[in-house]
């Protein structure tokens, strides 16, 4: 049966692989086509032109304030707005009332050859300083004011910053200032293009879900946690309490990635999986693609999580601090003279103080110094409206001490201490320079330190020193108003040094662990991995509605001496406004980890790892609601997969394995900002991910499977700064290879398990229900709020694991987290 499956498979596999030139030469003809096309007379586009004003009260309290928020605006050809998005916060409540007017305007759509196309512009709305403070009981009194031509509300805008052609239908409208006044307003200044200038491109990916900052903190069980969000998306599986790791769409935790401004890192959270490690103030959205991601990625064939940070604002300084129960938290921003801003944050656990208070220093195992912190700092440079350079400071840091004093578990190895510590810092320096709305460049380099150290009892221990430079650079330019080309250069260099004492490394997924073994020394000394990438990209817009994106990526592998050449291809039919579908096909490949090919543990000689993505979605908006579907199904065949020898013989991992993923997700979202006050998201994934361990092997479950994975999340804005939510999950348990039975080894003295068929039992239903209750209190100078998160509100007893007794003849569950409320105190300037 194994066999039917995987031929169909491996077929589109050599014929994809066979297309690689073919691709290479549709590119060039497509630029070459594209070029042609920009020689011909260019279409006669005009610009949006507001009509319909509508005007915005500050926030209560702050109506002596002037506030300026960047809004990017969706505008139909009948002229209404169907979405807004805030592209440069203001902060303090005046962004949420800006994109609620803006959803009201009303205006002379853009035009190309006099007919009405949709476009989408930048805005800048304006918050003017008023005499008399309005507030939402003064209604009466603010309707005399206007009838007298008091300036009750701001004028609200300085126009357009630039108009341009969105994704509806791939057409842009010219990036001249619309003519639109608001009744009663001023002459707009003259607005100078913004370096976050919007210039239309069909989407890269086969699917992006995109969060925004309004979201990101407020979604109950996450602490405020933007990150922790994530994981109610649909394809994102859960992990195990303690994990901290991610799953996407069935792959691998090591076969992800995660970005921070184009820059890899290392670890997404703290120990435990509480918190991730960057603070979640200084986050402006996050883009989560579960496969099928843009030549712009490679080196990994799962998925793509990417952090965009947010520029320091500039309109006064601010700051907040957080306090809680687990942790606390600062930080500080604001601008220096015309052209640099700043922020600075910091953030450290109070976990170490509790428990050193509550546990006893004498019992036979207990935990020591179990702390983490984390930092970020950032300064940006404008120096004209078509620059931005952003120096970012950032690090991670997590120890954790378990002392025995007796033999730990079952392996009499494991007699001291058991000790992990894990660190990350990076310097990263990036320049983003836009000429016009034809060329962008993007230049990114980053360089820092990753530390690993791990000590399990006496005579095991573990310690890694990463030191890796990232150099990305990227350059798109329009050769016509509906195709782009885009060309990148991402170079990895990593010096690196290794040592290890212990067991002989094994297979680490679908191997149930062995006490004892054969035992390894090992010191790589100091060594460098090279590995440079390159990607052509091509994207086409047909038809006003039918979008095409091919590219191929090309990345060489020193340290394993081998190439690898993926091609890919993405599309999106917009059927209706409301109405997208989606498909997309590639190859992905994936270098081994550097412990699996370093000599003396593992094999030099090992090649990458690849797969195929298919996938296939549809996309549907109500955009009066905020509301947006989701459909999509999804196959992904891994190849090559490195595995373990059998009976563990040099040169102790082959590329014998093979894996297939596929399922279906459903999604539901609801944005803020809509008619209805609560808002939130429902996903569902059904899936299957399958391992096989070599040619002659049955498939099994991944150690990761999860069937069945639902999550529902809504906060409801009751108003009067209160916010009550509640996340409930409901996730199939992880699948583990049962003890059928144990031996008695007399010569090293303990007993060894015998183990029924791989990952053949499942741990229960996961099920968990966390709640937050928010009070805000406005202090006229800044915010105070308070709140409770409390997590597993009902104190589900969900079972992560099995343990046994030493001779395996008792075993007993591994229970979870427990309820844990937090209390916090909040800040804000």
């Amino acid at each position: 049966m194994a066999e039917r499956h995987s031929w169909p498979v491996l077929s589109v596999a050599f014929w994809l692989r066979g297309m690689r030139e073919c691709l290479l030469v549709a590119l060039f003809v497509l630029a070459i086509e594209a070029t042609a096309g920009a020689q011909d007379a260019p279409p006669q586009r005009t610009a949006p032109v507001l009509v319909e004003f509508v005007p915005a009260s500050p926030p209560a309290g702050l109506e002596e304030r002037s506030a300026s928020v960047i809004l990017e605006i969706t505008i139909e050809t009948d002229g209404t707005v169907s979405d807004v998005a805030v592209a440069e916060p203001a902060g303090d409540g005046f962004d949420e009332l800006a994109a609620e007017a803006a959803r009201r305007f009303v205006f002379a759509p853009a035009t190309r050859d006099g007919a009405p196309i949709r476009a989408r512009i930048r805005y800048r709305y304006v918050f003017e300083p008023i005499d008399v403070p309005l507030t939402s009981d003064d209604a009466e009194n603010a309707e005399q004011a206007e009838d007298d031509g008091a300036e009750e509300t701001p004028d609200g805008s300085e126009g357009p910053l630039e108009a341009s052609g969105d994704e509806a239908d791939g057409e842009e409208a010219d990036g001249e200032e619309a003519d639109g006044i608001p009744p009663g307003g001023e002459e707009p200044e003259e607005v100078e293009l913004s370096v976050e200038a919007v210039v239309y491109a069909p989407p890269r990916d086969g699917l992006r879900r995109t969060l925004e900052r309004e979201v990101l903190t407020t979604i109950p069980g996450t602490r405020g946690d933007a990150l922790r969000v994530v994981e109610l998306l649909p394809g994102v599986g859960r992990p195990a309490f303690g994990g901290g790791v991610v799953l996407f769409r069935g792959a691998a935790p090591g076969d992800s990635e995660v970005f921070l401004d184009g820059s890899p890192v290392p670890l997404l959270y703290h120990f435990g999986g509480l918190t991730s490690f960057y603070n979640s103030q200084l986050i402006e959205q996050i883009d989560f693609v579960p496969g099928n991601f843009s030549v712009r990625y490679g080196r990994r064939i799962g998925g793509i999580l990417e952090v965009t940070p947010r520029d320091p604002r500039t309109d006064g300084y601010h700051g907040f601090i957080d306090i809680n129960v687990i942790d606390a938290s600062l930080m500080v921003e604001g601008p220096i003279g015309e052209h640099f801003a700043f922020a600075l944050s910091a953030r450290r656990s109070w976990i170490d103080l509790i428990l050193g208070a509550v546990l006893p220093a004498d019992g036979p195992n207990f935990l020591a110094a179990p702390v983490y912190y984390d930092y970020q700092a950032t300064l940006t440079y404008r120096p004209d409206a078509g620059n931005r350079f952003r120096l970012m400071v950032y690090g991670s840091s997590d120890e954790l001490a378990l002392l025995f004093n007796g033999p730990g578990g079952n392996d009499p190895n494991i007699r001291g201490n058991f000790g992990i510590s894990t660190q990350f810092h990076r310097v990263q320096l990036s320049w983003l320079h836009l000429e016009g709305d034809w060329f962008e460049q993007e230049v990114l380099g980053s360089f820092g330190g990753t530390l690993l150290d791990i000590g399990i009892g006496e005579s095991t221990s573990l310690n890694a020193e990463f030191l890796p430079l990232q150099l990305r650079a990227e350059w798109r330019v329009r050769l016509a108003a509906a195709s782009r080309i885009v060309g990148g250069l991402d170079m990895q260099v990593t010096p690196l040094t290794l040592s290890f004492n212990g067991s002989q490394p094994t297979q680490s997924e679908g191997m149930p662990a062995q006490p004892g073994g054969a035992r390894v020394a090992f010191d790589s000394g100091n060594v460098t991995a090279y590995r440079p990438g390159a990607y052509l990209e091509s994207q086409n817009t047909l038809f006003d509605r039918w979008d095409i994106v091919v590219g191929v990526r090309a990345d060489w592998y020193r340290d394993i001496q081998a190439w690898s050449v993926d091609p890919r291809l993405t599309t999106r039919i917009r059927v209706v406004p409301e109405l997208a579908i989606r498909a997309a096909v590639g190859l992905f490949s994936q270098p081994p980890d550097f412990q699996n090919t370093t000599p003396g543990i593992g094999n030099p000689n090992l090649g990458p790892t690849r797969a195929i993505h298919v996938g296939l979605g549809t996309d549907v908006e109500f955009s009066e609601y905020r509301l947006r579907l989701t459909l999509d199904g999804f196959y992904k065949h891994i190849q090559d997969r490195v595995v373990g020898t059998p009976g563990g013989e040099a040169p102790f991992f082959v590329n014998d394995g093979l894996g297939r993923i596929y399922g279906l997700e459903v999604g539901a979202r609801v944005n803020p900002g809509g008619p209805s006050p609560v808002y939130g998201f429902l996903s569902y994934t059904l899936m299957r991910s399958e391992r096989q361990d070599g040619p002659d092997q049955p498939w099994r479950l991944f150690d990761f499977d999860q069937t069945h994975i639902l999550s529902l999340a809504l906060v409801w804005d009751i108003g009067d700064g209160w916010q009550v939510g509640a996340t409930f999950r409901l996730v199939s348990g992880n699948p583990y290879t049962p003890v059928v039975g144990a031996v008695n080894d007399l010569s090293a003295g303990i007993y060894r398990p015998i183990y029924g068929a791989t990952n053949s039992d499942r741990n229960p239903f996961f099920h968990r229900l966390d709640a937050r209750i928010q009070k805000r209190f406005d202090l006229g100078f800044g915010y105070f709020n308070i709140y409770i998160d409390v997590q597993n509100a009902y104190n589900s007893t969900n079972r992560e694991g099995v343990s046994y007794s030493y001779d395996y003849s008792e075993s007993a569950d591994i229970p979870g987290l427990p309820i844990i409320p937090s209390l916090g105190i909040r800040g804000e300037l």
